[in-house]
Parts: C-alpha cells; structure tokens; sequence
C-alpha cells in the first residue's frame, strides 16, 4: 500500500461548502455499512506538537482543509480478495487497537482544540458493486474523496469506500486526517493489514508502554519533555539570532499570488541506483546522500555558502514510539556551511548538520511562533524559512547495489513530469520512492517532486535543479566505480 499526503496551503481546489461526513453526492451507488469497535479506555488530552503544526496549517487553509487528508486508492493482491464482512471484522480490529483511529478533535469552550479518544462507536464503510475489477471505479473514487472534509469534532479520522466484485472486495480508497497519523503510521498499518490477513486474522498484541497519540501530549507536557521544548528552542536561537535563514533568490517575475507556484517531478532510476552506491561508499545513509546534493544545488541556487533547510523529522526515536499510529512529524530546523564544499564534503557535513537538527528538534507550535516573532520583525513578520525537503521513502535500506550497471546507463528511463499544483510553497522538496515491474521499467526508482514560486526561481530552472540532482550523483557515483 502506498499513501500520498496532499500538504500544503491555500489550495486552488474548490471544496464543498460543508463537511460532508455521510459523503452525500458520492459519485457512484454504494451500500453503507458500519465496523463496529470498543476500546481499552476514553481519554481527552491536548494535541501533541505535531497536530499543533498541522492544525495550524488547517486553520491558515480553511475551508480548503482537504488537502491535508491523505488520500490514496488502493488493489487487494489476488490472493486475498477477502468478503465485506471479514474487511469489517479487520476494521473494528484495528480501530479497538489504535486510539488514533477512534479520536475526534472538538473544540472547548475556551476555544482549544484537544484530541477525545473514545471507547466505543462505528465506522461507516461504503462498499460499491462493480460487473469486473478493471479498475475504472477508482480514478473516480479518487478524485471525489480528494475534495471531501473531516468534520474534525464529531466524525472518525478515516473514511473507506470499497470495490466489491462477486462478493469479494479487490480494490478501494481511503482518506486519513493528517491529524490522526503520518507517513510511517500508514505504512504501519498497510503492514499490520498484511500481517493480520497472513496470520489468521489476528495479531499480537501491542508491546507494553507503545506510545499512543494522548500519551504523547501527555509526556510533552511533562518536565522532560519540556527540557526537550526547551533545547530546539536554544537551537533556533543560537543558529538565527544574529542573521535570517536563507532567502530566494532575488524576483525574477511579477505575478498574483494565486498564479506564482508551479510543480514538477522527476523519477529517476538513475538518481535510487546513485544515491544507494554513494551511500554504501560513504557508510551514510541515502537520506544524507540526498540533503547534501539538494544542499550543495542551492548553494549555486542563491550563492550563498550557509545553507538553511526545514527537514521533516519523524521523531519515533524511542523503541516505544516507532511504531506509534499517530501523527508525529514535525519540521526540524538544519543549517550547514557548504564554503570550498564538493558533493562528497557536502554530504558529509549536511549528515552531521541534519543529525544535529533532529537531536534538538521538538517543540510546542505557541512557543516556536513566539520564538521566530522575536527573531523576526514580531507576530507579522516572524522568521520565514524558505527551503523545505521531506524525504518519504519507504524502500527498505538494505536494498541490493549493483555495481556492474553504471548509473548513467539508466538515465534514459528518467521521466520528467509537470504537475498539477497541490501546494503553494517558495521551494518545497519531496522524495518519494517505489519500484516498477516489467521487463524494460523493473527496479527501484526516485521520484523527486519540487514546488517553487516562480516569481523566484523558474520553471525552466525548476526543471534543471531537478536534473542537475540526477546528474551531480549519477557522476558521482560512477567516479567512484
């Protein structure tokens, strides 16, 4: 199961008017149907620092807050096609297991939003009759639950329409709020779904002391989580207090806001192969790999030698938070001096300073706005960090470099794409990953997707940063071979 995360603000969608939790005007015939679950305990708590961001960006997105659902459809494997009543046997599983997936998000009078985990209640699942399992349904599915809102007090953070052939369902879509998980939450799941159809439809139980969403708040509010409040904010001070984070490039372009973003990805096998070889070279990881080139590319971007990135940090550090089902990423703040820098040295410093970013990252969103308001020019115009890379791949590590193949010999198979715009960011970088199958497309590929205003930077150099990333190390790579 692969997941997408639609992430940005001020979308151009056009949303319906209303929260729609019953999802009336579904686009095709379907039956309801309710998964029914009980819980091991009720709790209202705060939200954790990483539902703060996000609800931030809910609240500066409303009423375009769609586009932080994450919304993906889906196939069943052959082999499993299981009934609807073994689909809502595995739901009410997973939603008595996981407390994020039973929580609302009211509001109290005093206007704070908390997060309310209940014990017991029912998931409406629809499931929709089709004569083949073609797949025409999903595009369709798709692209209506993109647009549809959570009704955040009242209505569960997960919605799921069904593809029913012959009794058996082998495809659908589903729709998570951001605010009940993140990207290794859903890949937790996609694999415990796996596991719970593989092992008779039943897992372990969970490990004592796995973190759960409220018990996170809980800790952050604690005095040990407050001393880690406390270091990321003296790491934002001492790297900002005496300059601002880099900036964009000087305008190029006078255009309306709503006009100013463009999108565009590259999907590279050329780049995964590259960037697996130099890692293993190294003994640093592929991440690094990618934040030293992407760093060492905006140095030629805006001639500056201090680099200054938001990077995405998971924070699951601890064994009892890795497998934690909730949302818990947040931006971590990295700055690296790139002066005399090669790609080689880049990689090398950009791992020490992304490392450094993640140790003293962590923070309550008030606290953080107060800070970047003090280092800026106040609530109006705090501190701005223009550059932002989000590494989302899901690939093992330990996947086989070959190097009998030349990076280069795989260049061809690049594919570049212009994108529909999904987020209005200055500069904004997502990896993702995946694997084709077949004779000519087979093996793993990454897929870089940038976002840039360009009244900044143009698309004719969007196009070429992407390609300048490809070839920096696919070169590298084969020096090295």
């Amino acid at each position: 199961m692969t997941t997408r995360t639609n992430h940005g603000t001020n979308p151009r969608t056009n949303p319906p008017t209303n929260a729609d939790p019953d999802h009336s005007g579904q686009p095709l015939p379907a039956r309801v149907r309710r998964a029914p679950f009980t819980g091991g305990r009720a709790v209202e708590a705060g939200l954790n620092w990483s539902q703060q961001e996000i609800w931030a960006l809910i609240e500066k997105s409303a009423p375009d807050h769609h586009v932080y659902n994450v919304v993906e459809a889906f196939r069943v494997p052959a082999g499993v096609r299981p009934t609807e009543d073994e689909c809502l046997d595995a739901l009410s599983f997973l939603l008595s297991r996981h407390e994020a997936l039973r929580s609302v998000f009211p509001r109290r009078p005093d206007g704070r939003v908390v997060q309310r985990v209940l014990t017991e209640g029912e998931l409406p699942v629809e499931f929709v009759d089709t004569p083949t399992t073609s797949g025409d349904e999903i595009g369709v599915l798709e692209r209506f639950f993109a647009t549809r809102r959570f009704s955040f007090a009242d209505e569960l953070p997960m919605r799921l329409v069904l593809l029913v052939t012959e009794g058996r369902v082998w495809g659908g879509v589903y729709v998570f709020s951001h605010m009940a998980v993140d990207w290794y939450a859903l890949r937790h799941l996609a694999e415990e779904v796996t596991e719970y159809f593989r092992n008779g439809r039943t897992l372990p139980p969970l490990p004592p002391g796995t973190m759960t969403s409220a018990g996170l708040a809980e800790w952050q509010e604690s005095p040990e989580g407050i001393r880690r409040r406390d270091r990321t904010l003296a790491h934002v001070t001492a790297l900002y207090r005496d300059r601002p984070p880099l900036a964009l490039p000087p305008a190029v372009a006078d255009l309306p806001e709503a006009s100013a973003y463009r999108q565009a990805s590259l999907r590279s096998h050329a780049a995964q192969h590259a960037a697996a070889r130099i890692a293993v070279d190294t003994g640093l990881s592929v991440a690094a790999v990618i934040v030293g080139a992407t760093s060492l590319l905006l140095r030629e971007l805006t001639g500056s030698d201090r680099i200054d990135l938001h990077l995405t940090s998971s924070q699951r550090f601890g064994r009892d938070s890795r497998t934690t089902v909730a949302t818990m990423m947040q931006e971590s703040y990295f700055s690296v001096d790139l002066a005399g820098a090669d790609l080689p040295q880049a990689v090398k410093r950009s791992w020490l300073a992304a490392i450094t970013a993640f140790q003293k990252s962590g923070c309550d969103a008030d606290s953080m706005d107060r800070l970047l308001a003090e280092l800026g020019g106040g609530p109006d115009a705090p501190l701005r960090f223009a550059y932002c890379l989000n590494d989302r791949r899901t690939l093992p590590a330990d996947t086989a470099v070959r190097r009998d193949v030349p990076a280069a010999g795989l260049l061809p198979r690049t594919v570049f794409r212009r994108l529909p715009v999904t987020e209005q960011e200055p500069f904004y970088l997502i990896v993702d990953d995946g694997e084709e199958t077949g004779d000519e497309g087979a093996g793993p590929y990454l897929e870089f997707s940038l976002t840039c205003d360009i009244r900044h930077v143009t698309e004719a150099r969007m196009e070429s940063f992407l390609r300048e990333l490809e070839r920096s190390l696919v070169a590298l790579a084969d020096s090295a071979a």
